[in-house]
């Protein structure tokens, strides 16, 4: 990834603890969260793992929120947790901070590579530690619609996840091991693995992704209610479904990252407008009967953003830039 080294040598934080290679922090019923109390230059976390987000002379999160009286959450997976900041002061919830002139402080309400379930788990296992909430905003989207082309997803009430296959080789391993052994002599078979069936058609993927999405996001409303919070779901922006070609660094590291098998290669079919429009449409629909606001941010985006901003660091991970400029707009629009 020389390319992308070069041109974001602070990604280099991330990676020691915050992607899938990383230290994952296993927890149970969330399955798993971010390092606890973590500290660099880069990134920084609280007692629990909630990232920090600065706030004028100092930084706040949901386990040190310090005097911040009434707060807003921004909530969601890794695009909201911050992956691409330079640092904490670069993410979206502090560049809210930074453009906000209303009374109340942003806080992360991210966690990185989590689906509409986790999302939803996240508020209702941490609620206790909130207080007032005025205002939520769910950025979210991508990683349930990714995950709809996974063939477990047929087989999970609520959504496969991230670290599937992980997860389930652990378990297995451990089952394993604890079973009694049927003879000392006699070398046991091992089951043929089952056939792998195909993923399913973006069509059953959008339709799994949305029924999802707006189960969770109705147990959102409920939670804001006992705030009488203001909530609004808006789905965020991939590169693909911004502009058909970024800026001169963007290619750059969009075609470094798909020569080692990058993000394309995984879910290019869902990086196309089409596919934005109608997984909007569907997730429009249900907002609405819900009575939440809703914003697709792609077209947002595609207004206003030059050809030459340099916005996204990966398909769907901000600049520094990106997150100031995207912030900008989020309050524009709520």
């Amino acid at each position: 990834m020389k390319i992308r080294n070069e041109l974001a040598p602070y990604l280099a934080g991330y990676e020691e603890k915050f992607t899938s290679k990383g230290e994952i922090r296993w927890l149970p019923h969330l399955l798993f969260f971010h390092p606890q109390s973590h500290r660099s230059d880069v990134v920084n976390t609280d007692s629990i793992g909630f990232r920090y987000a600065t706030d004028g002379d100092r930084s706040r999160s949901v386990a040190d929120q310090g005097d911040a009286g009434p707060v807003r959450l921004l909530a969601g997976s890794s695009t909201v947790f911050g992956i691409g900041a330079s640092s904490d002061a670069w993410t979206l919830p502090s560049r809210l901070n930074a453009h906000d002139d209303r009374p109340g402080t942003w806080l992360n309400f991210g966690g990185r590579s989590f689906n509409s379930t986790q999302e939803l788990l996240l508020l209702t296992l941490y609620r206790h530690l909130l207080p007032k909430v005025d205002e939520i905003v769910l950025f979210s989207g991508f990683n349930n619609l990714s995950l709809a082309r996974m063939p477990q997803m047929r087989e999970e009430d609520h959504g496969t996840f991230f670290q599937y296959t992980m997860y389930q080789d652990i378990f297995a391993q451990y089952a394993k091991a604890k079973a009694p052994r049927r003879g000392l002599l006699r070398r046991e078979k091992e089951a043929p693995a089952p056939p792998v069936p195909a993923a399913p058609g973006i069509d059953e993927q959008i339709a799994h992704a949305a029924d999802l999405t707006l189960r969770h996001l109705s147990g959102w409303k409920a939670l804001a209610s006992t705030w009488d919070a203001k909530i609004t779901y808006i789905l965020q922006p991939l590169s693909g479904w911004v502009r058909d070609k970024g800026s001169r660094e963007e290619e750059l590291i969009f075609d470094e990252l798909e020569q080692h098998g990058g993000f394309a290669a995984m879910y290019g079919d869902i990086l196309s407008r089409e596919v934005n429009v109608e997984y909007a449409a569907v997730l429009e629909r249900g907002a609405k009967e819900l009575g939440i606001d809703f914003v697709n941010f792609s077209p947002v985006l595609a207004e206003s953003a030059r050809q030459d901003q340099w916005l996204f660091i990966d398909r769907i991970h901000l600049t520094d830039h990106g997150h100031d400029f995207v912030a900008g707009k989020i309050l524009e629009n709520i």
